[in-house]
């Protein structure tokens, strides 16, 4: 017959290192382990692996760039870039985009 184990009391959470974990999930990683065992051995929940990887791995990932400076360019002749006079702010214009909806952009002064 398998392990018993007695609580009395309240039942707590159990606070898992950081070493720990990484050890349960380098078990999981073997090609030949299924998910269900491990966690069955450990006595934890299948899902509890999957999320201590989806964290481990957002931890080493690279932050991902969700805004870019933009520098839009005159699309009439070289003459009439020319003759604009740069004002104190940026203007504000609105262009059209092939799927048909309208974004901002600021124009950057030169």
């Amino acid at each position: 017959m398998g392990r018993m184990e007695i609580l009395t009391g309240v039942e707590r959470r159990r606070d898992w290192s950081d070493d720990e974990k990484l050890s349960i999930l380098q078990e999981a990683a073997d090609p030949d382990t299924r998910i269900a065992d491990v966690a069955r051995r450990h006595d934890i929940k299948p899902q509890q692996i999957y999320t201590w990887r989806r964290k481990f791995a957002a931890e080493q990932a690279e932050p991902v760039v969700s805004f870019l400076p933009v520098a839009l360019i005159a699309s009439g002749t070289s003459d009439e870039a020319e003759q604009s006079v740069p004002t104190d702010k940026p203007s504000a214009s609105v262009r059209h985009v092939p799927c048909g909806s309208r974004s901002a952009a600021k124009a950057v002064a030169s």
